[in-house]
């Protein structure tokens, strides 16, 4: 206890460098413990599963028309459930959203509906009343809705007398049934209700891929026989169900499919875990920095402490003992440094999950766990050993006649004792270096994707605003399609507004529907299926007020819409795939593949980077919003975005005259995802954007700490060698001269590090491959504008600190020492 109370006295008088000390750690280290606890809530926690390495997803492959992951259908549903080997039990579940009314304003909801057993097999009980049956999930039974935790509590207050109340979802009036617990989670789905889904065998086909199927395997089932067994029941499904409408059995056995059953929680992960360990790296590498930049503070500070030192090894103080209160001190700090980055980790995180930049799994379950607390005291006590090591061995045992006799300021520091601390800067400059260019690499890859035009315009000026329900709750298609122009009228009126439409489909959003497509002129061969198109609906309009080019022909007219012409357009890239050029596009036909829809092509439109500016614009088919289905019925889209391109976009004002325009003819229609296209542009690149912040942030305090050791080395370097430019001084060297003895010195220094660094990026620079669009790993401009920038950051911390000392008189230099 003693000693503890002397290393905290200790401590306190150098309250300065103390408060450097810890404020350099903390930030390290409370980045190291931020993204720790990302890497352990979302790739290292279990599931909230019973079991979950028997949990697995159910997907097929279809190579025939370049599908790695295809949902399953009705028909797998019921032939999984049948003969399966493998699977102890499996269920399905399709998302989607509804329209809740006649509980004040008009809700949209986020729904999930499911098969009986989705839930036993997941292991959620719920908190209260029950969950659905078999005989709840037969088609034509009673309407039920279970409710989620969160929107029990917050349309009913957590009563408990909810059960057998009504909601009136969909135009359905739904019997509440149960209440699901808090902890309830399913992937990304956040439902609010949840539904029987009421699939019907005797409907079942092959095709169809709307559902996502888990299942829990049987005890010693490894995924790998699970595939072999899907493979098994895939062949078998052919001669028990119907193919899909407009498919062929040759169409079937033409796309190939295959088994593609993994473990659920690599579905629950996805793909941000690259991400994530780039950034541990990141952050990783700066608390080296941080440690190499305290280390050359201790030493400095020890080297202040030397006769002390001496003195008390002369009086008997031992080797160890005097080692063991270097490293106390140094552990002291680290870990106080620790505790404030624990603070500043708990800081960061809670603005994390408060607006969070990009998707992250599970990011609502993130919190500082005891994981992450023991993480934190970990790296902090490894921290606090490894800068206090140097200090500790150079000298707790010193030379008692050298220090006592030698050790005032009339000595200059020997090479000895600068080696420890040039080497301290040269890691800290390599290690700069390396983040840094990450960070270039990144701001490179930013640069490169502003500069692809998405095909449509990105600017703020258009509203965007969803609108679900009318066509569930409304009329017939034909008149909702008359509802729909004489609201697109009524918004067209609001002032400032320069143009309106309506579309299924807004660019760089979810929406990515897609069905196989031929060109009349080009008819499907067998054992070559034409390849899926991505489609969206549009109404008169679209394409000026988002500003997608018309290249050749028209856009879909109000005529069109109305009398349900068969028209359509498509993009320039499936123009230019089929015919050669857009104008000879014009007034071809496309149909289904078994040719039971035909449409003429009587436009041509520019391509449109729909999945992001760094994925390649695929060929797309534009239908009129009005059509006919596989049986000539009218049809019309269930939901739809307007677009209004405004100067006032992006305003409050135009908002609530847009929500006044569309309840003035429909009171209970919800509008949701209100915002610009701007922002689903910027949304569109907000993983590259969160990377670029981070590593950004871990590059500038590199340098900066980087900067920080340089100066200090050198500034302590001249005030130790006064004595030295005082005789100089007086032998007629120059400021000039001094100056630049000091900055080669640096220069040096950096110089060593810079090639350092730059052996260590290019050997692991290519791990970056996968995040970086249109750029090298090895990009020289990146390389040398870094390494100049950091070089002349070096010069700068090295001129700096020379420019007072030279100045100085040289008899009172002399005098001083």
């Amino acid at each position: 206890m003693r000693s503890i109370t002397q290393t905290f006295r200790r401590i306190a008088r150098t309250p300065a460098f103390a408060a450097a000390t810890v404020l350099t750690l903390g930030l390290a280290i409370g980045a190291n413990t931020a993204i720790f606890t990302l890497i352990e809530n979302i790739l290292w926690k279990p599931l909230p599963f019973p079991d979950q390495d028997r949990l697995v997803s159910v997907f097929q492959t279809a190579p025939g028309v370049g599908i790695k992951d295809l949902s399953a259908s009705a028909a797998d549903f019921f032939t999984y459930r049948e003969q399966s080997s493998t699977f102890e039990d499996i269920g399905v579940s399709q998302g989607g959203f509804e329209t809740v009314t006649g509980r004040g304003e008009p809700e949209r909801v986020a729904t999930l509906a499911i098969t009986a057993h989705l839930l036993p097999i997941l292991g959620v009980q719920p908190v209260l009343g029950r969950t659905f049956t078999e005989q709840d999930d037969r088609p034509g039974a009673a309407d039920q809705v279970v409710l989620t935790y969160g929107y029990w509590q917050r349309k009913f207050g957590g009563d408990r007398a909810v059960l057998g109340k009504r909601i009136v979802a969909g135009g359905v009036a739904r019997q509440v049934i149960g209440v699901l617990p808090r902890t309830f989670w399913l992937l990304d789905q956040k439902p609010d209700l949840l539904f029987p889904l009421q699939l019907d065998r005797n409907k079942a086909t092959l095709g169809g891929f709307h559902y996502y199927a888990i299942a829990r395997l049987k005890p010693g089932v490894t995924p790998a026989q699970a595939n072999a067994d899907v493979a098994r029941m895939i062949s078998l499904e052919r001669n028990q169900f119907p193919v899909f409408p407009g498919m062929t059995m040759k169409m079937f056995d033409d796309a190939r499919f295959g088994p593609n059953v993994r473990l659920l929680k690599q579905d629950a992960i996805g793909d941000i875990g690259k991400t994530l360990w780039l950034l541990m790296a990141a952050v990783g590498l700066l608390l080296v920095i941080a440690c190499a930049n305290v280390g050359n503070l201790m030493l400095v500070r020890a080297e202040g402490r030397q006769r002390e030192l001496a003195v008390r090894a002369a009086l008997g103080a031992g080797w160890t003992q005097i080692a063991r209160e270097l490293l106390q001190e140094c552990v002291t700090l680290s870990l106080i440094g620790g505790a404030l980055g624990v603070a500043i980790a708990i800081a960061a995180l809670r603005l994390l999950v408060a607006f969070p930049p990009v998707h992250l799994p599970r990011l609502e379950q993130l919190s500082v766990d005891a994981a992450a607390l023991l993480f934190t005291f970990a790296v902090s006590l490894l921290a606090g050993i490894l800068f206090g090591l140097i200090p500790a061995v150079r000298y707790a045992g010193p030379n008692l006649a050298a220090a006592l006799h030698g050790g005032g300021r009339t000595s200059s520091t020997g090479r000895e004792r600068r080696r420890a601390r040039n080497v301290l800067v040269i890691v800290q400059v390599a290690l700069a270096l390396v983040l840094l260019i990450g960070s270039g690499l990144m701001i490179r890859t930013f640069q490169a994707m502003r500069r692809v035009q998405p095909g449509f315009t990105t600017s703020d000026t258009l509203e965007t605003a969803r609108l679900m329900g009318a066509r569930v709750l409304g009329p017939a298609p034909e008149q909702m399609a008359l509802l729909d122009h004489g609201l697109l009228d009524r918004l067209a009126g609001i002032p400032g507004v320069q143009s309106v439409s309506m579309v299924l489909g807004l660019p760089m959003t979810a929406d990515k529907a897609q069905d196989l497509i031929v060109a009349e002129d080009h008819p499907y061969q067998e054992g070559r299926l034409p390849p899926l198109r991505r489609f969206a609906s549009v109404m008169p309009g679209y394409f000026q007020s988002i500003g997608i080019p018309l290249v050749a022909g028209r856009d879909v007219t109000w005529t069109d819409i109305h009398q349900i012409r068969p028209v359509v357009l498509v993009s320039e890239n499936f123009a230019r795939e089929n015919w050669g050029t857009p104008s000879a596009a014009l007034g071809k036909r496309i149909h289904d593949p078994a040719g039971q829809r035909s449409s003429e092509i009587i436009g041509v439109v520019g391509d449109v980077r729909q999945d992001g500016v760094d994925h390649p614009a695929p060929s797309f088919v534009y239908w009129p919003f009005l059509t006919r289905d596989d049986h000539n019925n009218p049809a019309i889209p269930y939901s739809a975005h307007i677009v209004v391109r405004s100067n006032r976009a992006g305003s409050q004002s135009l908002i609530n005259e847009i929500r006044r325009a569309i309840w003035a003819l429909n009171p209970n229609l919800p509008i949701t995802d209100v915002r610009t296209i701007g922002d689903i542009y910027r949304q569109s690149m907000a993983r590259t954007s969160f990377t670029l912040v981070l590593l950004l942030v871990a590059g500038v305090l590199a340098l900066l700490l980087g900067v920080v050791g340089i100066y200090a080395v050198i500034s302590y370097s001249v005030s130790q060698r006064t004595r030295e430019m005082g005789i100089r001084i007086a032998l007629g060297a120059t400021q000039s001269e001094l100056k630049q003895m000091f900055v080669r010195h640096g220069l040096l220094l950096g110089t060593i590090g810079v090639a350092a660094g730059l052996a260590v990026t290019i050997g692991v620079a290519r791990l970056m491959t996968a995040m970086l669009f249109e750029i090298s790993p090895l990009d020289p401009a990146t390389y040398a504008a870094v390494s100049l920038a950091l070089l002349a950051a070096v010069a700068l911390a090295s001129y700096l600190p020379t420019s007072k000392v030279v100045a100085v008189d040289p008899v009172v230099a002399l005098r001083a020492e």
